[in-house]
């Protein structure tokens, strides 16, 4: 007896616990790990100034997510803050006014990891070509009616399509030509996102090729909380007269009218089904 005592102090001392395979993780290994991706993403700019990522996603494993959920308001309020205070002292710049940090489960990842994906994200995206460069200030500025894309508060945003200013569902460049403004429209294609997080929100995508899923790689980003996603789920190819879906070997797999699809070719009114979220071709 006296020698299983002195083996269970020594096991104590080691800080292992019946039950347990070792320490749990600590909202300090989260910090760690999102100073290391800030310090290795940021890009250094022509000024004395570097730009940082401004939008972090981090990707713990079920057991680990499970075991921190109920503090998790509180430690992405810290993490914040620990980020903010590294980004002061250094001088470092973002993109955006606000820092975005979302934890989120992974099934992909172990226990006692951490995954840490990060992006810059503009808060208002808009193109303009200027033909002429002698315009009055005044007006350059755009009116004020017009929509900024802005960054939510604490989130972020479900689909983020780069590059375009969004107006009534369609993709548009400000041209201002002869000290006059006309718009040009470059939507090919318009998705009306039907279930999900965003439900009702349109997407409009010009000419070209778009991937879909929840992984930062992918041209449109879809907050998908239940992991019902893959991070590149599938390819949208945007051409004049075509609209082609190809499912990119994803978990869960895709659906056009509930009929499972590698690849198809769309119409106006096809839906696609991707795990819990449905898209309409409008």
């Amino acid at each position: 007896m006296a020698s299983l005592e002195i083996l269970r102090e020594w096991l104590r001392k080691l800080g292992w616990k019946s039950g347990k395979a070792g320490p749990q993780l600590q909202p300090r290994d989260i910090l760690a790990k999102l100073l290391s991706e800030l310090e290795k993403k940021k890009k250094l700019g022509i000024e004395e100034y570097s730009f940082i990522p401004n939008v972090y996603m981090v990707y713990l494993s079920v057991a680990d997510h499970e075991e921190l959920s109920p503090l998790l308001v509180g430690i992405q309020d810290q993490l914040k803050n620990k980020l903010m205070e590294r980004i002061k002292s250094n001088r470092y710049k973002m993109l955006s006014s606000e820092l975005c940090i979302e934890i989120r489960k992974d099934p992909a990842v172990l226990k006692n990891q951490v995954a840490v994906e990060s992006s810059f994200l503009k808060e208002k995206s808009v193109s303009v070509h200027r033909e002429k460069s002698l315009i009055p200030e005044k007006e350059e500025a755009p009116p004020a009616s017009e929509p900024s894309l802005a960054l939510p508060d604490r989130k972020v945003d479900s689909i983020m399509v780069p590059g375009l200013l969004q107006r009534g569902g369609k993709c548009l460049t400000r041209i201002i030509e002869d000290k006059k403004t006309r718009i040009i429209d470059h939507t090919k294609a318009t998705l009306e996102v039907l279930e999900g997080e965003r439900k009702g929100e349109v997407i409009s995508l010009k000419e070209g090729e778009y991937t879909f899923g929840r992984g930062k790689d992918a041209t449109v980003f879809i907050n998908d909380a239940e992991d019902t996603l893959s991070r590149m789920h599938f390819k949208l190819v945007v051409r004049e007269e075509i609209l082609r879906i190809t499912d990119l070997d994803s978990s869960n797999g895709t659906k056009v009218n509930n009929i499972s699809i590698e690849e198809a070719d769309l119409r106006k009114g096809d839906i696609i089904c991707v795990g819990k979220i449905s898209l309409r071709v409008a």
